[in-house]
């Protein structure tokens, strides 16, 4: 199981404020960055309308009216780096819409919008330690949700427990008898079997859930694959030695027009769908058929665990199913054309596949593990744009009862066609360099004259730890050799060189991340067109981007930039979803790096004085550069889903208390600084809890009470997320 950490959620507006002292105290940044997804990127085809949207993996949708006009938009969740992607229903068609994004609470591994309480806004349900996690929807002019229940409960048997739910179970949550009130269908802690939980309340704002049936469907599931056996009594509740695998989803409609619900059963390690059809009665259902290859004619096949939905499309009579993969490894489901779309014929009265890369084929997606790099390849002064990618899906195949997945390492090439002050990116070639025929893994680039012959060379990292040199005429022509293990460096697994003059002495070292989260230093000893490389160290600036709360490994990805204002800056992706960077780096490679927390995005829509965390997803890259004519560098960052999202350089901002009390209700926090105890009070709404963070985004601290004890954390800055009703604040204080 893997572990969950706690973390400043997008939603979380960041007041960099002392909030008690009668003059605000700003802090200036260095480097401030706003979204901005209206950079033209172009395929072979068309101009990509979502370019900037991030990529899909695997993404499980629901309806919702984002911007409160009265007409149902579209939010998919993907489950490999828990993002949430709005799309605004514009015109019949969807425009990426990531503001809204902020507007949701830190939702992670599954998220099912539906309505409880009958008030026509969709609330949210979704997983949280073992168990369901609601927020009722309060929306009026804006979207806004309020926690309701951190655990639901159901009664089985002699009392009421909290309902078990898997991080990696897609269950069902819809009125399954028919009375009007949300049911629960859930399997089963051990798999098999699957348990009718049905809501006896008659306040449609309080749930009763209780234990209606262990055998709903009368059906169950096989041990050890994905096999469905009918007209079961469910009498065994032993496992009968069988560990079995943990995954399933799950979608309930009346496929048959018979007045009854049947389901859709999604398995883990498999691709397709399973239908069963539902001929028992309202009061009970009985499955007595089932289809394995459904829809027929064009079925499903997304390894693996295809999680289906069920929505509204806006050019559709009839609901429209959705299909993409569900399963929770990162390496083992379909990556590319993995959102299928099925319409239904009312002629041949079943659902047929319409596209197989709904909303994905207007964005970049390379796959899984986009990195982006720029370097100016075509030397006409204008940064280019390179995306490499851990790899995109090939292949699988069962090994022993286990689905093995098998994925290709390729790097694409945008050309920067724009202008100086606008750019704009045209894909050139999906396989720079003819690598993905090679079946290599992790590929990253870093652009040099490596081998001295005046040309501009590609030096990749990869799975191995160990580098390859891609000359110059490969990279032209396509062909020639690769260079295996480059000067016999390796840096550790997943090594991403940045090739960067760190010492000063007008020759480019090699800087290379890895695994771990470190970075290793190998300093250029022979000459600029003839680069030797030293080993420093393996430890440089003591940079460390784990969170140990979220993952043994950090996969670490530097980028440097230099300007005359701040001199050498390093910024570090991370496996976690945050761009760390660093500072007093010139004349101190021997000492630790000046830490200066994480990047932040400014949100100019909500709050003229406003940030939120910049994270993408999961084990981001960032690529920085100048591509426009002002005076600030932008960022491009890749994420696990395989895309990117790109943010301009803007003029440093000064965070401050300047938020409209529509936002959040005023708080006294004081004394400020503190020695130990800290004080929080509002006189309009109640405190709820409290997080205190570090300014990594660590969560050091949690509290329901309105005075807190700081006295065992080091002096030093940090955030409070103080969490009222239906809003969070968050507030800076001194120790």
């Amino acid at each position: 199981m893997k572990p969950h950490s706690h973390h400043l959620g997008p939603l979380l507006l960041l007041i960099l404020c002392l909030a008690y002292f009668a003059q605000a105290q700003d802090l200036s940044e260095d480097y401030s960055f706003y979204r901005n997804p209206n950079i033209s990127v172009s395929n072979s085809e068309h101009t990509l309308a979502q370019a900037w949207a991030g990529g899909i993996n695997g993404v499980r949708f629901s309806e919702i009216d984002l911007d409160q006009d009265g007409i149902p938009d579209l939010f998919a969740f993907e489950k490999h780096g828990n993002r949430i992607l709005p799309f605004l229903h514009r015109n019949d068609h969807y425009v990426y819409a990531p503001e809204y994004a902020r507007r949701f609470p830190d939702l992670h591994d599954w998220v099912i919008l539906k309505d409880y309480d009958g008030d026509g806004k969709p609330d949210i349900f979704t997983y949280g330690l073992a168990g369901i996690r609601v927020f009722r929807n309060t929306s009026d002019t804006t979207l806004s949700f309020r926690p309701v229940t951190e655990q639901l409960t159901a009664f089985y048997y002699n009392g009421y427990v909290n309902i078990y739910a898997s991080p990696d179970d897609y269950l069902v949550i819809d009125d399954i008898d028919g009375d009007g009130h949300l049911d629960i269908l859930n399997f089963w802690v051990l798999g098999k079997y699957v348990h009718h939980l049905r809501n006896n309340s008659n306040d449609p704002e309080v749930f009763d859930f209780r234990l209606e049936s262990e055998c709903w469907g009368h059906f169950e599931e096989a041990a050890d694959n994905n096999a469905i056996t009918l007209n079961s009594d469910c009498g065994s509740k032993s496992d009968d030695g069988h560990t079995r695998h943990t995954g399933s989803s799950m979608l309930l409609h009346d496929f048959d027009h018979n007045g009854l619900p049947d389901i859709l059963i999604g398995d883990v390690d498999y691709p397709n769908l399973i239908l069963l059809y539902n001929n028992g009665t309202q009061q009970e259902a009985r499955m007595t058929e089932q289809d394995t290859t459904f829809p027929v004619g064009n079925p499903v096949h997304l390894y693996s665990m295809p999680a289906p939905s069920m929505v509204h499309l806006p050019d559709q009579e009839y609901p429209t199913l959705l299909v993409s993969p569900s399963d929770p490894s990162l390496t083992k489901s379909q990556d590319l054309n993995s959102v299928w779309r099925y319409d239904y014929d009312t002629l041949l009265q079943q659902y047929t596949l319409t596209n197989t890369a709904f909303l994905q084929e207007e964005m970049l997606d390379v796959g899984s593990g986009c990195h982006p790099v720029l370097y100016d390849w075509n030397g006409d002064g204008l940064q280019d744009l390179f995306l490499a990618n851990y790899g995109s899906y090939d292949s699988s195949h069962l090994v022993n009862g286990f689905l093995t997945s098998f994925y290709s390492s390729s790097i694409q090439y945008y050309r920067n066609v724009g202008t100086a002050h606008q750019p704009a990116f045209q894909l050139q070639d999906n396989d720079f360099g003819k690598l993905k025929s090679s079946h290599l893994k992790a590929l990253h680039p870093a652009f040099g004259d490596f081998d001295g012959d005046g040309q501009p060379d590609m030096l990749c990292g990869q799975e191995d730890g160990t580098l390859l040199l891609i000359p110059h005429q490969r990279l032209v022509t396509g062909t020639g050799e690769i260079i295996l293990n480059y000067q016999n460096i390796d840096a550790g697994s997943f090594s991403t060189p940045a090739f960067f003059d760190l010492d000063r002495d007008g020759r480019n070292d090699l800087i290379i991340g890895n695994q771990r989260g470190i970075l290793s230093y190998y300093r250029n000893i022979g000459t600029v067109t003839a680069p030797v490389f030293e080993r420093v160290t393996d430890t440089l600036g003591g940079v460390d981007v784990r969170n140990a709360e979220q993952s043994y490994y950090g996969y670490s990805v530097p980028c440097l930039y230099r300007d005359s204002l701040n001199g050498t800056t390093l910024f570090c992706g991370s496996e976690q979803g945050l761009v760390f960077y660093y500072k007093s780096i010139d004349g101190h490679l021997s000492d630790a790096f000046s830490a200066q927390g994480i990047l932040w995005e400014s949100a100019d829509s909500d709050c003229q004085y406003c940030a939120f965390a910049l994270k993408e997803g999961r084990r981001v890259g960032a690529a920085i550069a100048r591509v426009d004519d002002d005076a600030h560098p932008d960022i491009f960052v890749g994420n696990y889903a395989g895309g990117a999202a790109y943010f301009q350089g803007r003029t440093p901002v000064m965070h401050h208390a300047s938020i409209p009390s529509e936002h959040a209700p005023a708080f006294r926090v004081y004394p400020n600084p503190t020695g130990d105890l800290l004080h929080i009070r509002s006189e309009q709404v109640p405190i709820e809890n409290v997080n205190v963070y570090d300014l990594f985004g660590k969560l050091l601290l949690r509290s329901h009470d309105s005075t807190l004890r700081l006295g065992s954390l080091p002096n030093g800055i940090y955030i409070l997320e103080i969490n009222h009703l239906t809003k969070i604040k968050v507030v800076k204080t001194q120790k």
